[in-house]
Order: C-alpha cells, then structure tokens, then sequence
C-alpha cells in the first residue's frame, strides 16, 4: 500500500468535481485504518510464534511414547567353542542359534526351530523350567517360549529346542533367560522391520541383510504357484523404475502351520546404494521399505 502522506497529498490536488472534501477524508480514514490493520501481525508474529511452539511442544510432551532404557548389555555374535557354528547372546552365559544372528518383526520363520544353549552350573540347569521373556523401550512384554531344559549336547551345561513367537514390531528388544522363575541372564537385541510382502508374495531375507552394490541372489515366498516366471521390479521412492528382472519359480513346500503349500522364485537385484525403494511383484506393489 502507499504511504498514508503521499495518498493524502494525492486526494488534496484532485480536481474539486472528482471528490467532496467529506468523501476524501472518509476515504483517508479508510485507507489509513487498513494500513494499521496491516501492521498488526509484524507486531503480534513474534507472540504467535512463541505461543506455536510452545503449544507444539505440550502436544508432543503430552502424546511421547514412554520411552525407557533397557539395562542389559547388547547380545552379541560368538561361535561356539567346539563346532564351527555361530549364536547370538553372551558368550559363556547363554545363545541363540538363530539365522543370521538377526530376527524380523512380524517372521514366523527363523522363530520356529530355535536352539537355546546354557552354560553355568549343569546341576542348576538340566531338567529345571525355563522361559524367555521380551521387553521394548515401549514397555511392551511378551513370553517367547518356555519349557524344560536338557542336558548339553557338547560344551554347554544344558540345551533345548524351542520355539519363538513372533515379534510385533521391529526396534530393540531385550531378551530375559529364567530358570525356576529366577533371572539367569539377559541382552539385547535389534529386531529388522517386517518382510516387504504384497497380498501373494513376500521377501525371505531383509533388505537390510542384502549386500550393497552386488547382485544378490533374492528369494520371494508365494501361496501362488500357477506361474513358472514372474515379472519383479525395483522402484526407488519416488516409483522410478531401477531395475527390471524375471524370477523363476525354485521350488514348493507344505506349509508347517497350515497354511497349504508356499511356492519360492528366485532371482537376482542390486541395490546400488542404501535408501527407500519398492518391489513391484508381477503386478502386486510392496509398501516402502529401507535397505
């Protein structure tokens, strides 16, 4: 807007038919009230900014998860002593054979046969209770597995062969070992995100397995088998097309928990860097996921 002045100066030398000088005046009025109307927000932004953020930070004050930390140290990966054979856990304590030492949140799979192993006192171990436990930043809890331990099968005190249930979600997870309802040991772990999957077809390792700027041998996991070859596609974030490829069909199963029989292609990808990518599998999208 001009400047009140020069506005004013400009209605006092129009020509006396244009305006009356009541009608010039309303007009300054006018003008003059919207320009100081105008100049209100310059003086109330800074409050209003301060009073945003403050209101930003009650809401997310208010609505945090509760957070917390976990006390055990973080498993790690040790090969037994007497086999060439890798776990996860505490060496010396207590391990998990597990494949590739990783789990992934919603996986029924690598839960299913587990070998838990225990070293400490023989007599304090075989043939007593035990049970696994899990608990997230979240608080969450969940029972894993529990049953009856054996006697070692080599180096270790005592052994079994158990069964995980899933893991609800990914993130951080500590393990806690009872025996007769007494902690044994504990550690941490990091549980990957969920498989990317479609309605029919699902990846069997986690991107965040697969080696960078190599062509890795993928195997996807179907209930469909009515195809020998499918079309798979690896799209960034954005849906761009990166690479385009044809799966065979490898092999079928019965599935263990009723789930009739799941069909596996096989075929090979790159992913050139880490970031955000899709699968298009033979016309079914995959969420996002990370590598």
């Amino acid at each position: 807007m001009e400047n009140y002045k020069e506005l004013q100066n400009r209605l006092k030398n129009l020509p006396k038919y244009s305006l009356e000088n009541e009608q010039k005046e309303q007009l300054l009025i006018t003008l003059k009230s919207k320009q100081d109307s105008r100049k209100k927000p310059l003086f109330l932004a800074p409050i209003l900014t301060i009073v945003g953020i403050c209101a930003v930070l009650l809401f997310l004050f208010l609505t945090k998860e509760d957070y917390y930390k976990l006390s055990a140290p973080q498993g790690t990966a040790f090969t037994l002593p007497d086999r060439d054979q890798e776990v996860l856990g505490i060496e010396g304590r207590v391990g998990i054979l597990v494949f590739n030492e990783q789990f992934v949140a919603e996986d029924k799979r690598r839960g299913s046969k587990l070998m838990l192993y225990f070293w400490g006192d023989e007599h304090a171990l075989v043939d007593k209770n035990f049970r696994v436990e899990a608990e997230n930043t979240k608080r969450e809890k969940i029972e894993l597995t529990e049953g009856v331990l054996s006697s070692g099968l080599y180096s270790e005190d005592a052994h079994t062969l158990a069964r995980f249930i899933p893991f609800p979600e990914e993130g951080v997870w500590q393990l806690s070992f009872y025996v007769e309802d007494v902690l044994f040991e504990a550690f941490t772990i990091n549980v990957l995100p969920p498989f990317p999957k479609t309605e029919h077809y699902a990846m069997v390792d986690s991107p965040k397995e697969i080696s960078i700027g190599e062509a890795y041998e993928v195997y996807l996991q179907s209930t469909l088998g009515d195809k020998e070859k499918i079309e798979v596609k690896l799209l960034d974030k954005k849906g761009n097309v990166v690479e385009n490829t044809i799966f065979k069909q490898d092999s079928s199963v019965i599935d263990g928990g009723g789930g009739g029989t799941l069909y596996y292609y096989t075929g090979k990808l790159t992913w050139k860097d880490h970031g955000t990518w899709k699968l298009l599998i033979d016309g079914e999208q995959t969420g996002l996921f990370e590598n």
